[in-house]
């Protein structure tokens, strides 16, 4: 039908095109891309572009040889760039003059920002979650002579090269849950392997937990707007590979589901900080009082940022990572032997303390 709309020069039949395409379609946005440059349909165009979010989905959609397209594409494409990037600003409509209309349009604007802060509130939970989970799967990983097996998995090393590469928050994200799968499930693959001398029921649980944090970290990349990439987690046909799966599609339909109304004192995110923040308490309550010296001039939360939920979990998970001797302690530089202060909750300053009893 574009192409139609194209040879009789059709406006009306070029806008049902992009009425059809913007509301429902199979068509991606690289392909509608495609259409709108070899159809000479620069309307859609500005209507693909403009519904590009970042710069990840710039990358994904608009082709990286732009010298055989028109003038007209090549330029709509840099501005958006421009707009993404932050150095040019898209024409804002002009304000409402009805005083009702723009109350309303400011009330839009700050509905517009609590999904933004949402959205980063999310990415900080994700990111918590993982740094937590990595402290438990490191300590994992000697504990069930898993250490080589990890270091032969060449998705792993995939996945080490890309986060490199990576800068953007949620994508760090996407790949670091992506290398925690891996790591677990060749954690599985060994303790089941191995027999590891223990009884049945200390098997079952160390199953059943590892079986749990797949499903948590499953649940984490298919929320991730980039899940489409995470594909290599699901591969393979050992006993874990095929487990992950159906657990995987399980979280799928999981998230599928439409979001219930309910308003709590905190939002979501802050909500699960707190659960994780209480479970990392109860944890340190129960391990043996052991504690390494933490590094010299550890950064902290700032005051202005501060908040009692972050600054509890970000005290918490220090205390869990220093208090339990490494397995395998890394060679230190002659520089780094000095030990640095202990800063423990009791160790801030009374304008910290304060702040976190407000």
């Amino acid at each position: 039908m574009l192409a139609l709309a194209d040879f009789l020069e059709s406006e009306t039949l070029e806008t049902n095109c992009m009425r059809h395409l913007a509301n429902r379609t199979v068509f991606s946005l690289a392909k509608q891309f495609e259409m709108a440059e070899t159809h000479h349909s620069e309307r859609l165009m500005r209507q693909v572009c403009s519904s590009i979010k970042d710069a990840y989905e710039l990358d994904e959609v608009v082709p990286k040889d732009l010298n055989s397209f028109c003038n007209t594409t090549k330029n709509v494409v840099l501005q958006r760039s421009f707009e993404l990037l932050g150095i040019r600003k898209p024409p804002s409509p002009p304000l409402p003059e009805e005083p009702d209309q723009l109350f309303e349009h400011m009330m839009n604007e700050i509905f517009d920002q609590v999904e933004i802060q949402n959205h980063h509130g999310k990415v900080l939970k994700d990111q918590i979650e993982l740094c937590r989970d990595h402290i438990f799967v490191e300590d994992y990983i000697p504990r069930f002579g898993a250490t080589q097996t990890i270091r032969d998995n060449h998705l792993i090393k995939e996945l080490a090269d890309e986060l490199r590469e990576a800068h953007e928050p949620e994508e760090v994200n996407l790949i670091r849950t992506q290398i925690m799968v891996l790591k677990l499930k060749d954690i599985y693959t060994v303790f089941q392997d191995s027999g590891n001398g223990r009884k049945s029921a200390s098997r079952a649980i160390t199953t059943a937990n590892i079986c749990s944090s797949l499903g948590d970290l499953a649940v984490m990349i298919n929320q991730n707007k980039r899940a489409h990439r995470s594909f290599r987690v699901t591969l393979g046909d050992r006993e874990i590979d095929r487990i992950y799966r159906d657990i995987n599609e399980k979280k799928i339909r999981y998230c599928q589901k439409p979001h219930i109304r309910d308003v709590t004192n905190h939002a979501s995110w802050i909500e699960r900080i707190k659960e994780m923040n209480d479970s990392l308490s109860e944890k340190i309550n129960k391990r043996d009082p052991i504690r390494r010296p933490r590094p010299y001039g550890t950064r902290r939360v700032s005051n202005g940022a501060n908040f009692r939920a972050i600054n509890e979990v970000v005290d918490n998970m220090r205390r869990f990572q220093y208090r339990f001797s490494r397995a395998i302690q890394p060679e230190n530089n002659e520089d780094d032997d000095e030990d640095g202060p202990d800063q423990d909750a009791d160790d801030q300053n009374p304008e910290e303390q304060d702040q976190e009893e407000n």
